[in-house]
Protein backbone atom coordinates (compact mmCIF):
# COMPACT_ATOMS: atom_id res chain seq x y z
CA UNK A 1 0.00 0.00 0.00
CA UNK A 2 0.88 3.56 -0.96
CA UNK A 3 1.36 6.22 2.26
CA UNK A 4 -1.50 7.88 4.30
CA UNK A 5 -1.87 10.93 1.65
CA UNK A 6 -1.96 13.34 4.24
CA UNK A 7 2.26 12.46 4.40
CA UNK A 8 2.70 13.77 1.37
CA UNK A 9 4.54 17.21 1.34
CA UNK A 10 7.85 17.64 -0.50
CA UNK A 11 9.98 20.69 -0.50
CA UNK A 12 9.96 23.19 -3.61
CA UNK A 13 13.16 22.95 -5.81
CA UNK A 14 12.28 24.48 -9.01
CA UNK A 15 13.91 25.77 -12.01
CA UNK A 16 11.52 28.65 -12.20
CA UNK A 17 10.14 31.25 -9.68
CA UNK A 18 7.78 28.98 -7.19
CA UNK A 19 4.47 30.20 -6.85
CA UNK A 20 4.71 29.23 -3.32
CA UNK A 21 7.21 28.06 -0.67
CA UNK A 22 5.54 24.13 -0.53
CA UNK A 23 4.00 21.92 -3.14
CA UNK A 24 2.44 18.67 -2.55
CA UNK A 25 4.09 17.02 -5.14
CA UNK A 26 8.05 17.82 -5.81
CA UNK A 27 9.61 15.14 -8.00
CA UNK A 28 11.45 14.76 -11.32
CA UNK A 29 10.92 11.97 -14.05
CA UNK A 30 12.97 10.88 -16.81
CA UNK A 31 10.45 10.70 -19.23
CA UNK A 32 7.79 13.26 -20.34
CA UNK A 33 5.27 9.82 -20.25
CA UNK A 34 6.17 9.51 -16.33
CA UNK A 35 6.12 13.04 -15.70
CA UNK A 36 2.32 12.62 -17.42
CA UNK A 37 1.52 10.21 -15.13
CA UNK A 38 3.47 11.68 -11.88
CA UNK A 39 0.59 14.51 -12.67
CA UNK A 40 -2.44 11.99 -13.19
CA UNK A 41 -4.94 11.50 -15.81
CA UNK A 42 -6.79 14.74 -15.81
CA UNK A 43 -4.51 16.68 -18.24
CA UNK A 44 -1.64 15.95 -20.46
CA UNK A 45 1.32 16.91 -21.14
CA UNK A 46 3.16 17.42 -25.20
CA UNK A 47 6.99 16.16 -26.01
CA UNK A 48 9.13 17.73 -28.92
CA UNK A 49 10.32 15.28 -31.41
CA UNK A 50 12.05 17.89 -33.16
CA UNK A 51 14.69 19.11 -30.97
CA UNK A 52 16.85 21.29 -32.92
CA UNK A 53 19.51 18.50 -32.79
CA UNK A 54 19.77 19.40 -29.20
CA UNK A 55 19.51 16.80 -25.81
CA UNK A 56 17.46 16.93 -22.90
CA UNK A 57 20.01 18.21 -20.20
CA UNK A 58 17.91 18.37 -17.24
CA UNK A 59 15.72 15.58 -15.74
CA UNK A 60 11.99 16.80 -16.17
CA UNK A 61 10.58 18.56 -13.18
CA UNK A 62 7.44 17.92 -11.93
CA UNK A 63 5.06 20.08 -9.68
CA UNK A 64 1.33 20.10 -8.48
CA UNK A 65 -0.17 21.96 -5.67
CA UNK A 66 -3.49 22.26 -3.59
CA UNK A 67 -4.93 20.68 -6.45
CA UNK A 68 -8.74 19.44 -6.36
CA UNK A 69 -11.13 17.64 -9.36
CA UNK A 70 -14.44 16.55 -10.30
CA UNK A 71 -16.10 14.77 -12.77
CA UNK A 72 -12.33 14.09 -14.40
CA UNK A 73 -11.20 17.87 -14.53
CA UNK A 74 -9.57 19.41 -12.20
CA UNK A 75 -11.25 22.31 -10.58
CA UNK A 76 -8.50 23.91 -8.59
CA UNK A 77 -4.60 24.59 -8.36
CA UNK A 78 -1.42 24.49 -10.05
CA UNK A 79 0.90 22.18 -12.14
CA UNK A 80 4.10 22.47 -13.98
CA UNK A 81 6.24 20.14 -15.77
CA UNK A 82 9.69 21.60 -17.38
CA UNK A 83 13.02 20.82 -18.69
CA UNK A 84 16.10 22.11 -21.28
CA UNK A 85 17.04 21.02 -24.07
CA UNK A 86 20.67 21.64 -24.78
CA UNK A 87 23.27 24.02 -23.15
CA UNK A 88 25.19 27.18 -23.10
CA UNK A 89 24.67 29.61 -25.69
CA UNK A 90 22.12 27.12 -28.00
CA UNK A 91 19.30 26.01 -25.76
CA UNK A 92 15.56 25.91 -25.52
CA UNK A 93 13.56 25.54 -21.94
CA UNK A 94 10.40 23.67 -22.52
CA UNK A 95 7.45 24.72 -19.13
CA UNK A 96 3.95 23.21 -19.36
CA UNK A 97 0.91 22.83 -17.38
CA UNK A 98 -2.37 21.78 -17.75
CA UNK A 99 -4.48 24.72 -19.21
CA UNK A 100 -7.06 24.59 -16.35
CA UNK A 101 -4.81 25.19 -13.80
CA UNK A 102 -2.21 27.75 -12.17
CA UNK A 103 1.57 27.63 -12.49
CA UNK A 104 3.28 25.84 -9.73
CA UNK A 105 6.50 27.25 -11.09
CA UNK A 106 6.54 30.25 -13.61
CA UNK A 107 8.48 30.60 -16.21
CA UNK A 108 11.15 33.19 -16.59
CA UNK A 109 10.01 36.38 -18.74
CA UNK A 110 12.15 38.33 -19.42
CA UNK A 111 12.01 42.50 -19.29
CA UNK A 112 13.72 43.12 -22.93
CA UNK A 113 10.92 40.59 -24.14
CA UNK A 114 8.64 42.04 -26.74
CA UNK A 115 6.29 40.87 -30.06
CA UNK A 116 7.28 39.51 -32.83
CA UNK A 117 3.67 38.21 -33.56
CA UNK A 118 1.35 35.23 -34.09
CA UNK A 119 2.01 31.96 -36.09
CA UNK A 120 -0.26 29.32 -36.66
CA UNK A 121 0.77 25.95 -35.52
CA UNK A 122 -0.25 22.16 -36.53
CA UNK A 123 -0.17 19.74 -33.85
CA UNK A 124 -1.13 15.76 -33.85
CA UNK A 125 -0.32 13.04 -36.02
CA UNK A 126 -1.53 12.51 -39.54
CA UNK A 127 -5.20 12.28 -39.66
CA UNK A 128 -5.67 13.83 -35.76
CA UNK A 129 -4.43 17.20 -36.41
CA UNK A 130 -5.46 20.29 -35.17
CA UNK A 131 -4.22 24.33 -35.38
CA UNK A 132 -3.42 26.52 -32.53
CA UNK A 133 -2.49 30.01 -32.76
CA UNK A 134 0.87 30.65 -30.87
CA UNK A 135 2.62 34.29 -29.74
CA UNK A 136 6.62 34.35 -30.38
CA UNK A 137 8.33 37.00 -28.58
CA UNK A 138 11.93 38.56 -28.63
CA UNK A 139 14.52 39.80 -26.37
CA UNK A 140 14.79 42.58 -28.65
CA UNK A 141 14.20 45.92 -26.41
CA UNK A 142 17.07 47.44 -24.70
CA UNK A 143 16.40 48.35 -21.32
CA UNK A 144 18.67 51.35 -20.16
CA UNK A 145 22.17 50.60 -18.97
CA UNK A 146 22.57 51.03 -15.15
CA UNK A 147 19.06 51.59 -14.24
CA UNK A 148 15.68 50.14 -13.18
CA UNK A 149 13.87 48.31 -16.43
CA UNK A 150 11.29 49.86 -18.08
CA UNK A 151 8.00 48.86 -19.50
CA UNK A 152 8.22 48.41 -23.28
CA UNK A 153 6.65 50.82 -24.51
CA UNK A 154 3.02 50.16 -26.62
CA UNK A 155 3.62 49.40 -29.98
CA UNK A 156 7.26 48.15 -30.08
CA UNK A 157 8.05 45.06 -31.92
CA UNK A 158 10.42 42.59 -32.45
CA UNK A 159 11.20 40.63 -35.77
CA UNK A 160 11.55 37.15 -36.56
CA UNK A 161 15.81 37.85 -37.02
CA UNK A 162 15.41 38.99 -33.41
CA UNK A 163 14.64 35.55 -32.24
CA UNK A 164 18.05 34.00 -33.19
CA UNK A 165 19.83 37.15 -32.51
CA UNK A 166 18.44 38.27 -28.72
CA UNK A 167 16.52 34.54 -28.02
CA UNK A 168 12.58 33.88 -28.34
CA UNK A 169 9.84 32.92 -26.50
CA UNK A 170 6.77 30.67 -28.17
CA UNK A 171 3.74 30.70 -25.93
CA UNK A 172 0.73 28.48 -26.69
CA UNK A 173 -2.19 26.50 -25.65
CA UNK A 174 -2.03 23.22 -27.19
CA UNK A 175 -5.18 20.91 -27.49
CA UNK A 176 -6.11 17.91 -28.95
CA UNK A 177 -7.51 16.88 -31.73
CA UNK A 178 -10.75 15.21 -30.65
CA UNK A 179 -11.96 14.65 -26.73
CA UNK A 180 -11.59 11.25 -27.43
CA UNK A 181 -8.23 11.36 -27.87
CA UNK A 182 -6.71 12.61 -24.56
CA UNK A 183 -8.11 14.46 -22.08
CA UNK A 184 -7.39 18.76 -21.42
CA UNK A 185 -5.75 21.51 -22.86
CA UNK A 186 -1.72 22.18 -22.14
CA UNK A 187 -0.05 25.90 -21.82
CA UNK A 188 2.95 25.56 -23.86
CA UNK A 189 5.61 27.95 -22.91
CA UNK A 190 9.23 27.78 -25.14
CA UNK A 191 12.02 29.93 -24.29
CA UNK A 192 15.28 29.67 -26.83
CA UNK A 193 18.77 30.82 -26.64
CA UNK A 194 20.75 30.50 -30.26
CA UNK A 195 17.78 29.08 -31.74
CA UNK A 196 16.36 30.66 -35.24
CA UNK A 197 12.56 31.91 -35.43
CA UNK A 198 12.05 28.80 -38.00
CA UNK A 199 13.94 26.00 -35.21
CA UNK A 200 11.53 27.51 -32.91
CA UNK A 201 8.59 27.08 -34.99
CA UNK A 202 9.34 23.49 -35.77
CA UNK A 203 10.24 22.61 -31.99
CA UNK A 204 6.44 23.83 -31.31
CA UNK A 205 5.24 21.92 -34.36
CA UNK A 206 6.23 18.76 -33.93
CA UNK A 207 4.71 18.22 -30.21
CA UNK A 208 3.17 15.06 -29.31
CA UNK A 209 0.45 14.66 -26.70
CA UNK A 210 1.30 12.11 -23.56
CA UNK A 211 -1.10 11.53 -21.50
CA UNK A 212 -0.96 10.22 -17.72
CA UNK A 213 -2.26 6.30 -17.10
CA UNK A 214 -3.84 5.17 -13.84
CA UNK A 215 -1.79 2.09 -14.93
CA UNK A 216 1.21 4.00 -14.06
CA UNK A 217 0.31 6.71 -11.87
CA UNK A 218 -0.11 5.27 -8.21
CA UNK A 219 0.34 8.15 -6.11
CA UNK A 220 0.27 10.94 -8.64
CA UNK A 221 -0.54 13.95 -7.79
CA UNK A 222 -4.05 13.53 -8.80
CA UNK A 223 -4.42 10.88 -6.23
CA UNK A 224 -2.80 12.20 -3.24
CA UNK A 225 -5.62 15.01 -4.19
CA UNK A 226 -8.48 13.26 -4.42
CA UNK A 227 -7.65 10.91 -1.23
CA UNK A 228 -7.60 14.85 0.69
CA UNK A 229 -10.84 15.56 -0.75
CA UNK A 230 -12.47 12.60 0.24
CA UNK A 231 -11.24 12.64 3.76
CA UNK A 232 -11.93 16.67 4.53
CA UNK A 233 -15.18 16.51 2.97
CA UNK A 234 -15.72 13.61 5.21
CA UNK A 235 -17.39 11.65 2.35
CA UNK A 236 -19.90 8.08 2.78
CA UNK A 237 -18.39 5.11 0.94
CA UNK A 238 -20.91 5.82 -1.95
CA UNK A 239 -20.15 9.44 -2.51
CA UNK A 240 -16.24 8.12 -2.28
CA UNK A 241 -16.47 5.33 -4.48
CA UNK A 242 -18.73 7.63 -7.37
CA UNK A 243 -16.27 10.28 -6.75
CA UNK A 244 -13.36 7.91 -7.68
CA UNK A 245 -15.37 6.30 -10.48
CA UNK A 246 -16.35 9.67 -12.63
CA UNK A 247 -12.53 10.05 -12.27
CA UNK A 248 -11.39 7.20 -13.94
CA UNK A 249 -10.64 5.39 -10.49
CA UNK A 250 -12.04 3.00 -8.22
CA UNK A 251 -12.33 2.89 -4.52
CA UNK A 252 -13.05 -0.17 -1.51
CA UNK A 253 -13.05 -0.32 2.40
CA UNK A 254 -10.69 -1.09 4.00
CA UNK A 255 -11.57 -0.49 7.50
CA UNK A 256 -14.77 0.37 9.72
CA UNK A 257 -14.55 2.30 13.07
CA UNK A 258 -11.52 0.99 13.24
CA UNK A 259 -11.92 -2.84 12.47
CA UNK A 260 -9.87 -4.00 9.56
CA UNK A 261 -11.78 -5.47 6.25
CA UNK A 262 -11.09 -8.58 4.34
CA UNK A 263 -9.50 -7.18 1.56
CA UNK A 264 -7.28 -8.43 -1.56
CA UNK A 265 -3.64 -8.02 -1.27
CA UNK A 266 -2.97 -7.31 -5.26
CA UNK A 267 -1.61 -4.27 -6.36
CA UNK A 268 -3.88 -1.83 -7.89
CA UNK A 269 -2.16 2.02 -9.05
CA UNK A 270 -5.71 3.17 -9.75
CA UNK A 271 -7.26 2.40 -6.82
CA UNK A 272 -8.16 3.76 -3.49
CA UNK A 273 -8.41 2.28 -0.57
CA UNK A 274 -10.42 4.29 2.02
CA UNK A 275 -11.19 3.64 6.04
CA UNK A 276 -14.61 4.52 7.37
CA UNK A 277 -15.48 6.18 10.64
CA UNK A 278 -19.44 6.63 11.11
CA UNK A 279 -19.88 6.30 7.79
CA UNK A 280 -17.22 8.88 6.95
CA UNK A 281 -13.93 8.57 4.98
CA UNK A 282 -11.56 9.09 7.36
CA UNK A 283 -8.30 8.26 5.90
CA UNK A 284 -7.33 7.01 2.64
CA UNK A 285 -4.31 4.86 0.55
CA UNK A 286 -3.51 4.15 -3.46
CA UNK A 287 -2.10 1.38 -4.65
Amino acid sequence: MAAVATAVGLGLTSPAAAASSSVDLDTTAPGWDEAAARLGTAGSLWEPTETASLERTRPIAVLADNLAFAKASATAGDTYAGTRYGRGTRAYWLDEKWANTGWAAEPAVATSSAPVGPVRIRLGVPGMRTTVTAQVSANCFRQPSGRNPVPVPKGFRCTTADVLRTGGTLTMTARPASTMTAPGTTSIVIRTAGLSYGALVAIASSLVQVAGSTTEGAGSAQMVAMCGQMVTGRMTFEQASAFATSNGYSARVGSVDGVPQAVTMDYRPDRFTVGLVANAVTDCTYG
